[in-house]
């Protein structure tokens, strides 16, 4: 009698077990299905600690030649030594290519976006193209450069091959960008600043 009794507040616990881990199973595929990385706006990349993942797996020490494009002007600098030369074009004063490749092999973009029909994003053409060989003329690097993101904090990039769109910090390309105005005055264009018409991209931050 005494084991029954005791059998039956089991039997009936059994039930309500089972309809918490459907619950819980349900709730975390919910989670899942609208988290970052599953909206189709755009997706967080991190690596296996947690930062955002690097877009190149290169050192700064690689590269040999820098070109910078913009629609009216390219500059090329070419490791000479412990320094660089300008080969074509005109090269700022003030740009330093070691502290540029440095802070650049090191980019990263934890926002990734599908571009909305009708907006440039100042991809078109790109405010600024940058290309980074090394010495023996392989590519180590290829980026176009666009418009701010209305925030101001970003800039919209494009890596070939990709049909979606990154967002990197701008301070990432911010000296590449500075250089080439300063060789060319009208380089940077309307497209340096946010001129979008695109004012809420649906963009979250990771907590």
């Amino acid at each position: 009698m005494n084991l029954a009794r005791r059998r039956r507040p089991l039997a009936l616990a059994w039930p309500l077990l089972l309809a918490a881990g459907l619950a819980l199973s349900a709730w975390q595929w919910r989670e899942a299905m609208e988290s970052p990385g599953a909206q189709s706006g755009h997706s967080h990349l991190h690596d296996d600690t947690g930062k955002p993942a690097r877009l190149y797996a290169w050192n700064a020490a690689n590269a040999a030649r820098i070109t910078l494009s913009t629609p009216t002007a390219t500059s090329t600098l070419t490791r000479a030594g412990q320094g660089w030369t300008a080969t074509s074009g005109d090269a700022a004063s003030n740009f330093d290519a070691d502290d540029f490749l440095s802070l650049f092999s090191q980019a990263r973009s934890d926002r990734v976006l599908v571009p909305h029909p009708g907006e440039s994003y100042g991809l078109n053409p790109p405010a600024l193209r940058i290309a980074i060989d090394d010495a023996r003329g392989a590519a180590l690097a290829r980026m176009d450069v666009g418009a701010l993101t209305p925030d101001g904090l970003g800039r919209y990039v494009q890596l070939p091959d990709e049909r979606e769109l990154r967002i990197i910090p701008d301070y990432q390309t911010r000296a590449a960008m500075a250089a080439m105005i300063q060789v060319n005055p009208n380089a940077g264009g309307a497209t340096s600043t946010a001129t979008l018409s695109l004012v809420k991209p649906g963009l979250r931050k990771d907590k």
